[in-house]
């Protein structure tokens, strides 16, 4: 097991200065914001004009300004946006799990999950493949997918979503066979460890502070949540709060294999 110091390089890339990089990027002049580039991507374009092409962002933390910022403005509303919001509608059903390592929530590991996969990445996802950052401190998806996983995505800043991984805790204890784990993106761990306390998660939550896993994730309604059998194959995934009779079926469908 890696020490302390050693997972931390291992969950995201270095940073000079940490106290700075918990500032939000100053707009250029004339940039716009996340909700106005959504804004634009939904408005239909003038007859005979080009719809213009929405800004790159620059790194993995200005995706956080960008599509971190959207989830929680437009919460559901990425339902209402046909073919656009297709690709922010998390893993589809057939898929594998993509690997991450982060802090846990409640432990005192800090930094950015690392998102290195297997089969590739860069050093900019992690010094290794997350598979192999392990620790009392760290969600890692590769242990939490040895058994059936129900593992939910959310933000907290204007939305509700809370609410959803109040229901864990219950069937967790109704359906030892499963995992449940969550993934709490855009908040620092103490933010994050202060809201788990509060509602009495004691189920695994991972801090996603840049987005990194979110974005991983394609995530763009929160809460979103992954039904995943043993060994990480997605048998689907749920957009919005799902009623507790809901829930609980979709956990019990995986807690077999599949048929």
């Amino acid at each position: 097991m890696p020490d302390r110091e050693d997972r931390f390089g291992d969950l995201g890339a270095p940073r000079a200065d940490r106290d700075e990089a918990e500032k939000l990027p100053a707009r250029a002049p004339g940039e716009q914001s996340a909700a106005e580039r959504l804004a634009e991507l939904d408005a239909e374009p003038e007859p005979g004009s080009k719809r213009p092409e929405p800004a790159r962002p620059s790194g993995r933390y200005m995706w956080v300004v960008g599509a971190a910022a959207i989830l929680a403005v437009i919460v559901l509303g990425v339902q209402a946006i046909p073919n656009r919001g297709a690709a922010l509608r998390g893993v589809p059903a057939g898929e594998a799990l993509p690997e991450f390592a982060a802090p846990l929530a409640t432990g005192d590991q800090e930094g950015d999950a690392n998102v290195r996969q297997v089969r590739g990445g860069s050093e900019g996802e992690g010094a290794r493949p997350a598979c192999e950052v392990r620790g009392p401190d760290v969600v890692n998806l590769c242990e939490l997918r040895e058994r059936p996983l129900v593992l939910s995505f959310i933000v907290t800043q204007g939305t509700n979503c809370e609410p959803q991984l109040d229901s864990f805790t219950a069937l967790a204890d109704e359906l030892p066979g499963v995992n449940f784990a969550a993934v709490v993106s855009g908040l620092s761990r103490e933010d994050v460890e202060k809201l788990a306390r509060e509602r009495r998660w004691d189920f695994p939550v991972a801090v996603d502070r840049d987005g990194a896993v979110v974005n991983l994730y394609r995530v763009g309604v929160c809460p979103t949540t992954t039904f995943a059998y043993a060994g990480g194959k997605v048998k689907e995934t749920k957009l919005g709060t799902l009623e507790p009779e809901e829930l609980r079926a979709a956990a019990r469908a995986i807690e077999d294999g599949p048929r």
